[in-house]
């Protein structure tokens, strides 16, 4: 299957992907969704697919949030950073407890669209 979602469709929503990372960003994207639905309903995705348009806004949000955790430091196993009166605490310690929510995400994103199962 090729690309759900285009560069044109990702930067009408959101901006924290410049253009020559887009390629790398929506493919790893489409791996965290297809985890999450599983690959043999993945495999039979098409346009015509109910909720094709709702699994395009996933694939477009999974691909800002992995970026914005990546920018913030999540999954790289801190609890707080302290600078000069400025701090941050980040709830999430581990790369699988950043998996876990991303996965709730995606299903919530994708619920009523038959794409995960009772969702």
């Amino acid at each position: 299957m090729s690309q759900i979602v285009s560069w044109e469709y990702y930067s009408s929503l959101f901006s924290n992907i410049p253009h020559e990372e887009f390629e790398k960003a929506e493919s790893l994207a489409e791996k965290e969704v297809c985890a999450v639905i599983g690959p043999i309903r993945w495999a039979a995705i098409t346009e015509n697919t109910f909720g094709y348009a709702q699994l395009q806004d996933c694939i477009c949000k999974v691909m800002n949030k992995m970026a914005e955790d990546s920018k913030s430091g999540k999954g790289k196993g801190l609890s707080s950073v302290s600078n000069d009166g400025y701090s941050e605490s980040y709830v999430i310690q581990t790369e699988e407890q950043m998996r876990s929510e991303l996965q709730r995400s995606i299903r919530a994103w994708l619920s009523g669209t038959g794409l995960v199962g009772a969702y």
